[in-house]
């Protein structure tokens, strides 16, 4: 494995693990109350009453475009809001 390729897996592999070790530290309702983004990962959030329709469509159009869902829609009463979580290699800088 080249040292290019191993700096990558180890970079995602911390991109993955920042919003857990996010949540233990500061607290999961405050950790998962509003929408982020920490480069290629980020969670998108949907309110109203349509919110879990937009949601399911939005993490379809997400996957078809070779994004990988990590957490599928749900609900977050902290938030109000259905949300899911993303990686997206296309927006990898």
């Amino acid at each position: 494995m080249s040292k290019k390729v191993a700096r990558r897996a180890a970079a995602l592999a911390g991109l993955v693990a920042a919003p857990v070790v996010l949540g233990a530290t500061v607290g999961p309702g405050t950790a998962a109350a509003a929408p982020w983004r920490i480069g290629p990962l980020y969670r998108a959030e949907f309110a109203g009453p349509e919110g879990s329709a937009v949601c399911s469509k939005a993490e379809a159009f997400d996957r078809s475009i070779g994004a990988v869902v990590l957490v599928s829609c749900s609900w977050d009463p902290a938030a109000n809001a259905w949300f899911y979580v993303v990686f997206n290699p296309r927006t990898w800088s």
